[in-house]
């Protein structure tokens, strides 16, 4: 009877808690660890692989705590990878980040499934820098995007907990990148300013920049924080003044969110 009752109770409180909210995290900080792969035919033709390490941080809310519909997010991403070419010769260390802005329209088409559309303006930069002895040892990226974006979460409530899956991925529309000539370096760059912005300059879309940069969590929804575990992945491909530049990144992640936000259903 007691069996019988507890039952009954724990169906009660997930149809009450799942009827009525979705939890969405505001505050999410993550540490990564993976692998990265990057082609840069500014410092050389090889591929180099190696370990990245990285942070995430995002923040999220609603523009009106009376609509839940259109919500916000600012993030940064920071990576960095120790990487090594094939034959062991020479190593390229990476410094990069993303830091950007979304919005995203939120909507339910069944109970606790969230799906998400929308668009981010988002800034990458890197610097790299080659081990050998080479006349331009440096490479930078500087790129500025309009990203689509899209996600979905579906969530399995419990009494005084939930379990929600989480995916959101990005992938560049149009924007600009800087990418120097081959063979040209950054002094002679500066040297020849303004008239050397011309070839330095371009504009992206479809046609010379591609990728997704995507990331899956489990979360374990608490009543005052969530924990979670997933990975990321980002492809991204890029190429201006013959020159071809390739980011490929597989890790995992682990982290904790705080100050839940509520989407009512």
């Amino acid at each position: 009877m007691k069996l019988k009752l507890l039952i009954i109770t724990l169906i009660v409180s997930v149809n009450l808690f799942s009827a009525e909210t979705i939890c969405r995290s505001k505050n999410r900080f993550a540490i990564n660890i993976g692998e990265m792969a990057i082609t840069d035919h500014y410092l050389s033709n090889q591929e180099y692989k190696g370990l990245s390490l990285g942070l995430d941080i995002n923040h999220t809310n609603y523009y009106n705590n009376t609509n839940n519909r259109i919500s916000w997010q600012v993030y940064d991403h920071w990576r960095y990878g120790r990487l090594i070419n094939p034959s062991y010769t020479a190593m390229i260390q990476y410094i990069g980040g993303n830091i950007g802005f979304a919005s995203h329209y939120n909507w339910l088409p069944i109970k606790n499934l969230r799906l998400m559309a929308g668009s981010a303006i988002d800034i990458y930069g890197a610097l790299k820098t080659q081990s050998r002895n080479v006349n331009n040892p440096y490479s930078g990226d500087i790129q500025l995007n309009l990203m689509a974006s899209l996600g979905a979460q579906y969530q399995l409530s419990f009494n005084k907990w939930a379990l929600t899956f989480d995916y959101l991925a990005t992938s560049p529309i149009i924007g600009g990148m800087f990418v120097p000539e081959m063979g040209e370096s950054y002094y002679e760059i500066y040297l020849n300013l303004p008239a050397s912005l011309n070839n330095v300059t371009h504009f992206t879309s479809f046609h010379n920049r591609q990728g997704v940069n995507g990331s899956l969590s489990v979360n374990f929804v608490l009543p005052t924080v969530t924990l979670f575990v997933g990975m990321t992945h980002n492809h991204q491909w890029w190429q201006a003044n013959q020159t071809n530049f390739y980011i490929k990144e597989l890790s995992g992640q682990v982290g904790i969110a705080l100050n839940l936000g509520i989407i009512k259903n």
